[in-house]
């Protein structure tokens, strides 16, 4: 295993340190030892009921950006996904 590329939204409440730790720590004499972990981040988001139209969201437990309503259902953001593995 060469790379592994991971997908991971900005509110899944990974920490990105400790995850490339643990990645480090886990690969150790495995097919993997060399490997290296890219991440992409997806940005929060959500549907805002009073705007009626989705919003970028920072944090969970954010207002909207719009209209400082809570009234927020959240759409994207909270994914881990492995996308990608590049074996030689």
């Amino acid at each position: 295993v060469r790379a592994v590329w991971l997908e991971l939204g900005a509110l899944s409440h990974v920490e990105h340190e400790a995850l490339r730790f643990s990645f480090d720590v886990v690969k150790r004499g495995t097919a993997a030892e060399g490997a290296r972990l890219e991440n992409r981040i997806t940005p929060g988001r959500a549907w805002c009921m009073p705007c009626a139209d989705s919003v970028d969201l920072v944090r969970l437990g954010d207002p909207c950006p719009r209209c400082g309503s809570h009234q927020l259902q959240v759409t994207g953001g909270e994914e881990m996904r492995v996308k990608e593995i590049e074996i030689a």
